[in-house]
């Protein structure tokens, strides 16, 4: 169903199964759930505090801008999440509201690659991805996406920590 066109609520309801599923591979010491639950990450739709560029790659395509945390151990990384509802965790006093795009997880690790990116951070249900790691998940899932649906708008995330690529 993954590959499919679904509607918000249909996506609502894979991505919360998908949560539970990926809640159980990180509690799976073998790793060996996650094989299973990969897949279906690949072809979901995920959130990331992000926006289309100004400015463009060689194929003109339009570069994605999208914010960077530092986690506990000093590194920039690029969360992402698999709720809109999940997003509370970047929340300040200065920052309530985010501006969020839906994408899926093969673009977004393509548009991204070379950075560190973690799924859900500080939920039981999220992960940290290698650039290595990425970059192996994207050539394994590549051609498995739907065609590239039409450029959203353009809008600017409302902080000031945004890389583009």
């Amino acid at each position: 169903m993954a590959n499919q066109q679904m509607s918000p609520d249909q996506m609502k309801a894979f991505n919360k199964v998908l949560e539970e599923r990926i809640t159980e591979a990180n509690q799976d010491k073998t790793k060996t759930k996650w094989k299973n639950v990969l897949p279906d990450l690949m072809a979901a739709d995920v959130f990331a505090v992000a926006a289309l560029g100004n400015q463009t790659d060689s194929n003109g395509n339009r570069l994605l801008n999208v914010m960077m945390m530092t986690n506990k151990e000093g590194q920039q990384v690029i969360p992402f999440f698999t709720s809109p509802n999940r997003m509370a965790v970047l929340a300040t006093p200065e920052h309530k509201t985010f501006n969020c795009m839906k994408v899926n997880t093969v673009r977004l690790f393509e548009a991204i690659k070379g950075r560190t990116a973690v799924l859900n951070p500080g939920s039981p249900c999220g992960r940290v991805f290698t650039p290595f790691e990425m970059n192996l998940l994207v050539m394994e899932n590549k051609d498995k996406i739907p065609a590239k649906p039409a450029a959203p708008t353009n809008t600017v995330a409302p902080t000031d920590t945004l890389v583009e690529e």
